[in-house]
């Protein structure tokens, strides 16, 4: 890899060799081709691992840019794929190599003003060797530290560079027919603008945005979950700078956020800060009351809504810092969070996290919630009471090549509820703590294995245990690119509305496997003895649940995915008579002719709740935040037209 600079940008280039028997490379559109052979470089601006940012390309030129939330924490939220950041990339493919070329514009990177710029990076590519994923860094690595992206031993000298400043207005037009509506036709238009008004501080705004997604949320079962689901937030509005949100407990989720008129956010950086400021006036919100067995969900009126978060970052993924959420609702009541966290590496291999939090709520007497759980004196339905609440969590953490521990405790109160943030379980004690070994063989048949244990204590505040169980989890990589593992978790007992239930289990086995660049498919069987929790009676049952998810792709230019995932309970008393038993399928499938025009066709049936949905959709997108669409979707409502035209203008 090579790296000059002009004042401007950054100029990234690689010569990337491989084997044509295994190379894979689609025209696939941005961010879709994580599977393939790809290059890139990762930044860390500030040398301190905060908001790491890697942007690469694959081998015909499609963009590939991803954002770390936390780089000292392996969670399923590591990673941000809905981060996107203006920057060019060009390829030349030939037989047995391929060139790669970025544009990284410095204005698109926020950075402190010191003259002196000192900024850590590393090359990173993943490729294919015999048909077994290989990645390969400029760092050597060291499995015993949780921060990989510690580890970064070059750095860029960038003295002196001044760009010119981001300034861009994302104006729109969107417009949607749905024949027996009334009117039939709607149309608006709106827009945003982000104004740099230093490398380090940025200032948004939007007008009436248009937060309707391109493409639908992946769908989930949720016939047998007592709790609300969570979906990520993938709104480019929100995402700049959302890694300042990112705590193990989520007192802040901007999905809360549904139909605003406005919104403002200001983000800012220095060595020692970073702040994150942002206020809006919604339309309606959604409204999550938590509760001990199961959460209840609704939709509120007209609120003001704001979040602010200060953090002091430090070396090794180090820091602490404050947040605090405000929802005032326009018809009355309110709820406010103020929290603190500290993130701290006590050496290389030891860390310790902590938060805490406090709330504070007034019901607006309202209608939105219909089936609430009654907590403590208060009463389920919202009619204007006042409480406050508090949450804590404390973990420990220790690293090595082989072996990890982790001991946490965590607790929310029975009045505790961040109206702006999504916590849907409280009045609960937690002890946990966990284990697990990993190997590295790296032979010719086992590449890598491991296994995890963990065991969990639950109670209440009423020191009524909810859950005693303890789990397991193994896992092998194979050669070929197939990994397999088994899950299995027992459960002693568990408390569930006041009734209890013990010898509960489920096992589940599981395979991933990628042999050839055309194929690829995940498959899971699930065993078990459950509770049916959201039937009028609830009972044991027999689980079962089995899921498949095929991927074929051809000429670099086509996609087609199909899940199935097929979940039944049954009696305990007769496992011919069944509780609940559907389907889950869903089918799509895309077609490039370039890497910015594509098709989608997505058909969706819904078993459960007897729906189906066909989505057709045909997407131009030239630029990190521009982009052209036309499409329609149909269900058991009918079926609507729609047409979206946004430009990026600066």
């Amino acid at each position: 890899g090579y790296v000059y600079r002009n004042d401007e940008a950054l100029l990234v280039g690689f010569i990337c060799e491989f084997d044509p028997t295994y190379v894979r490379a689609n025209r696939s559109r941005r961010d879709e081709a994580w599977d393939d052979d790809f290059v890139g470089i990762a930044l860390d601006v500030y040398g301190d691992t905060r908001n790491m940012v890697f942007l690469g390309s694959n081998a015909y030129a499609t963009q590939l840019d991803i954002r770390k939330n936390n780089p000292a924490t392996a969670r399923d939220d590591e990673f941000d794929l809905s981060f996107d950041m203006e920057y060019t990339t060009a390829s030349h493919l030939e037989e047995g190599y391929y060139t790669v070329e970025m544009v990284i514009p410095f204005k698109s990177i926020q950075f402190g003003a010191a003259k002196e710029q000192r900024w850590k990076f590393c090359f990173f590519r993943q490729c294919y060797a015999q048909g077994q994923q290989v990645n390969v860094q400029t760092y050597k690595v060291d499995r015993s530290n949780p921060c990989n992206d510690c580890l970064y031993d070059q750095v860029l000298i960038l003295d002196g560079i001044k760009p010119n400043l981001r300034r861009e207005f994302i104006p729109y037009v969107f417009g949607a027919v749905t024949p027996g509506q009334v009117p039939p036709a709607q149309l608006k238009a709106g827009g945003s603008a982000f104004v740099a008004l230093s490398p380090a501080t940025s200032v948004e705004a939007a007008i009436l945005p248009d937060f309707s997604q391109v493409e639908s949320d992946v769908a989930q079962v949720s016939v047998n979950s007592a709790f609300a689901l969570f979906y990520p937030e993938r709104r480019p509005f929100f995402i700049e700078g959302s890694d300042l949100l990112e705590t193990r407990l989520k007192y802040a989720y901007t999905r809360t956020i549904s139909q605003p008129w406005a919104l403002s956010k200001i983000n800012y950086q220095s060595k020692d800060l970073r702040v994150y400021v942002l206020n809006g006036f919604d339309q309606n919100s959604p409204y999550l009351v938590p509760g001990e067995n199961y959460s209840s969900y609704g939709a509120s009126g007209s609120n003001w809504s704001s979040i602010f978060r200060a953090e002091h970052p430090m070396k090794n993924a180090s820091s602490y810092g404050v947040l605090t959420t405000h929802r005032i609702f326009q018809d009355g009541g309110f709820g406010h969070t103020l929290a603190a966290d500290l993130d701290y590496a006590l050496t290389q291999n030891w860390r310790v996290k902590g938060e805490v939090a406090r709330t504070e709520t007034l019901e607006p007497e309202a209608d939105w919630i219909s089936n609430g759980e009654s907590f403590g004196t208060h009463s389920a339905a919202l009619d204007g009471e006042r409480f406050n609440g508090y949450s804590g969590y404390a973990s420990l953490r220790r690293n090595s090549t082989n072996w990890n521990t982790r001991i946490d405790y965590m607790v929310l109160s029975p009045t505790f509820q961040a109206q702006m943030g999504f916590e849907p379980r409280n009045n609960f004690r937690r002890y946990e703590m966990g284990n697990s070994l990993k190997f590295f063989p790296n032979k010719k048949v086992v590449k890598q294995y491991g296994i995890y244990a963990e065991a969990t204590l639950f109670e209440n505040f009423e020191n009524v245990v909810k859950e005693k169980s303890v789990l397991s989890f193994a896992w092998v990589q194979l050669a070929g690119n197939l990994t397999a593992r088994m899950f299995g978790k027992y459960r002693f007992e568990e408390n569930y509305l006041g009734g209890y239930y013990d010898d509960l289990y489920n096992v589940n086995l599981g395979l991933n496997w990628s042999p050839t660049y055309s194929f690829s498919m995940e498959a899971n069987h699930l065993r078990g003895r459950t509770l049916a929790y959201n039937e009028s009676t609830v009972r044991l049952g027999w689980a079962r649940e089995t899921s498949a998810t095929v991927t074929l792709q051809s000429a670099g230019r086509f996609t087609w995915r199909q899940s199935l995932n097929k979940v039944a309970l049954c009696e305990i008393y007769d496992p011919s008579l069944p509780i609940y038993d559907g389907y889950l399928y869903q089918s799509v499938l895309t077609a490039s002719a370039t890497t910015e025009l594509g098709m989608r066709l997505v058909l969706q049936v819904d078993n459960f709740s007897q729906q189906i949905l066909f989505q057709p959709l045909i997407q131009y997108r030239p630029s990190a935040f521009g982009l052209f669409y036309v499409g329609g979707l149909y269900n058991a409502q009918g079926w609507q037209g729609y047409i979206k035209w946004q430009q990026q203008i600066g």
